[in-house]
């Protein structure tokens, strides 16, 4: 399941939950000046969300570049077919995978994710061990 799809979901569910507490009053709408808690900027919200659903915090500058120019020396093909932010959140999304599926499973997740248009099937289980290997030293090493 994409990033994208499960923090939709995600924020569906805190948001239907929120409507659905009931206070006793007789109104169904609230005053906006009742709500007292500062709103949290936009990048936080989903931050924390992403935080909750099992994914690690965006890497700044420097890592990602130090990423990037690993993943150059895997297959200088896999850089120059992507963006560098696909490819951050391809790395990301492995990232959750590592935590969440059981090992046996992430090469077959990195054969899929991370592909060119040379191998649209992935580059191989050999490579893609090694792509692991740099999803978790540059953007997951607590994984």
């Amino acid at each position: 399941m994409s990033r994208t799809l499960v923090i939709a979901v995600a924020a569906l569910a805190v948001c239907l939950t929120g409507c659905s507490g009931g206070s006793g009053s007789d109104s169904t709408i609230a005053p906006a000046a009742q709500h007292s808690a500062p709103a949290r900027p936009q990048n936080d919200l989903r931050a924390s969300m992403e935080a909750n659903l099992g994914f690690p915090p965006e890497p700044d500058a420097t890592t990602t570049q130090a990423y990037l120019a690993d993943l150059k020396k895997i297959n200088p093909g896999l850089v120059s077919a992507q963006d560098a932010d696909s490819l951050v959140n391809r790395g990301r999304d492995q990232c959750r995978d590592l935590k969440a599926r059981p090992e046996k499973d992430w090469v077959a997740m990195a054969n899929q994710r991370f592909v060119t248009p040379q191998a649209p099937k992935g580059l191989g289980d050999a490579t893609a061990s090694k792509i692991i290997a740099v999803v978790r030293a540059r953007l997951c090493p607590g994984f």
